[in-house]
């Protein structure tokens, strides 16, 4: 068994390394518990070998093609999926940006002028930002999927392959800038907490809103971490 576990690794580093184009997350990790960590390694490690039939299929796809256009069509799929939600979130962050009232100087209600100038202005760097990334990830998603799908359409199965790879950079940053879209959007609805309830109670409520989004972020992190532990390092 160890000298098949051993071929299986190195089997998928020679087959799997197309699948590394797709959305690696090696940036991320989380720590977990030792045991079970090399308790799922090895269960994962018998389970590759178990389905060792799919390396073939996957050689002659990649060198003698054509390509499989119903996977193909999952990553098409994807990719629209992403420009789908940044241009969602666009959207979204505009209305609270064009929502967001500018403090007045003779408002009563406010009783910390100058940390409500702060705060209306860093709502208005994180929004900025949030704008951004989302516009970044929509174009860039849309751009990757309107030429794969030309390629295919092309019977150019080769110049897809070689597009879908040649971009993993550009899909990875993509990626990242609508994590950053999502928690700069959420840190600044969080903020007009105390833009529109005035006073201490506001501050409290606004404070209460960051503390949220840390189990969030937590989980989000976890979900990435998982992905990248179960489906690229395994690949």
């Amino acid at each position: 068994m160890v000298p098949a576990l051993s071929l299986c690794k190195l089997l998928c580093s020679v087959f799997l390394a197309p699948q590394h184009a797709g959305m690696p997350l090696t940036m991320v990790s989380w720590p977990m518990n030792t045991s079970n960590h090399a308790s799922t390694n090895a269960n994962t490690l018998v389970r590759q070998v178990l389905h060792f039939g799919r390396y073939p299929v996957m050689w002659r796809e990649k060198w003698i093609g054509p390509a499989n256009l119903d996977r193909a069509q999952l990553k098409i799929t994807g990719m629209d999926t992403y420009a789908l939600v940044a241009a969602v979130l666009l959207q979204v962050i505009i209305g609270l940006y064009t929502s967001v009232p500018e403090p007045a100087a003779d408002d009563p209600h406010i009783k910390y002028p100058r940390l409500q100038r702060i705060v209306f202005e860093t709502q208005m760097a994180l929004l900025m930002i949030a704008v951004m990334c989302s516009t970044y990830t929509m174009v860039t998603f849309l751009l990757c999927k309107i030429y794969t799908v030309l390629a295919l359409g092309m019977y150019q199965d080769v110049a897809f392959d070689l597009f879908f790879q040649g971009t993993k950079r550009l899909r990875v940053s993509a990626f990242w800038s609508l994590i950053w879209s999502m928690n700069t959007f959420l840190l600044a609805f969080a903020l007009n907490l105390y833009t529109r309830i005035k006073g201490n109670r506001g501050l409290l409520l606004s404070v209460a809103g960051i503390l949220v989004l840390l189990p969030v972020g937590r989980d989000w992190m976890e979900i990435l971490s998982l992905a990248d532990q179960f489906i690229y390092h395994t690949a």
